[in-house]
């Protein structure tokens, strides 16, 4: 099955690096002025773009718009991240594609519904403004990309939508995708709750998230601490006695006890590791025997 993504920058090589992870064949089709990550952001260029192959199409010239129409009769999705219009301009639009394959599936990335928005450029940043999510990111967005990475797994939710519909046309709207994060705020999950927190431990810090009343309980039975169970929403305060005696008491240990401590009293207890900047592999193990 082969994808052509007609993208470049992020959100649309994300898409096409999703669907590479589900099996697809993805074939970069780059103009003649390329990718401008390669230059702004080699190692993240690297990551989205490894196990794709690529073909420079030049879409101005008739040879480039038949080759585009030729590939397309033979493939599955088209991802194209260019404003909309651009492809149309170029007689290489969606309706162009899909009079040489009516089962093509076609996923354009654009910037809003809005008309006075669609065709306008922007960028991560604009997009969770739009979307009103600023307020509740703080810092965040300054290290990830909320909208770009929605707007890749919506494009690629999209693709496998059409390939069951068998073809057609559909438009992932930036400053929406990300709307998939302004999901009602789920209470005691900010690190304010004795039952919800980072503990610092004599090497390394541990994650608790004992957030339901039968796991905090068959928390504080391992702790031998049978009085703290009412107090699982107590503050992460110095004032608070319980805080202060569970720092004291997971300081005694390293982060590495205690994950093995927690995973054999079957707790939510994990040592908090560094990120690794790894190529991400299906997240599911697909078993056939059921």
């Amino acid at each position: 099955m082969l994808v052509l993504e007609l993208c470049r920058l992020f959100p649309g090589p994300l898409a096409g690096k999703i669907l590479a992870s589900l099996g697809f064949r993805v074939l970069r089709l780059l103009p003649p002025q390329g990718d401008r990550l390669e230059v702004l952001a080699p190692e993240l260029c690297y990551w989205l773009n490894t196990g794709k192959k690529s073909e420079t199409l030049d879409l101005k010239t008739n040879t480039g718009k038949q080759r585009l129409i030729s590939l397309a009769a033979d493939s599955q999705v088209v991802l194209d991240s260019n404003l909309p219009g651009v492809m149309e301009r170029l007689d290489v639009g969606p309706k162009v594609l899909s009079k040489a394959n009516s089962g093509l599936v076609y996923v354009r990335l654009a910037g809003s519904r809005d008309r006075k928005f669609r065709k306008i450029p922007g960028h991560d940043l604009t997009y969770v403004a739009a979307a009103g999510l600023l307020s509740c990111l703080g810092s965040v967005w300054q290290e990830l990309q909320l909208a770009d990475v929605s707007s890749a797994f919506w494009m690629a939710i999209a693709a496998l939508e059409g390939m069951r519909c068998g073809g057609g046309f559909y438009e992932i709207p930036a400053d929406e995708a990300s709307l998939v994060f302004s999901y009602p705020k789920v209470p005691h999950i900010d690190g304010n709750c004795v039952c919800y927190a980072l503990y610092p431990c004599r090497a390394g810090t541990v994650a608790l998230a004992a957030l339901e009343p039968h796991l905090w309980e068959r928390f504080c039975r391992s702790m031998n601490r049978q009085e703290w169970v009412s107090c699982a929403f107590t503050s992460t305060t110095a004032g608070n006695p319980v805080y202060k005696e569970l720092c004291l008491v997971f300081a005694k240990r390293n982060a590495d006890d205690w994950e093995t401590w927690g995973a054999q009293a079957a707790l939510p207890l994990r040592k908090v590791r560094p990120l690794q900047r790894n190529s991400f592999s299906l997240p599911w193990h697909h078993n056939t025997s059921m």
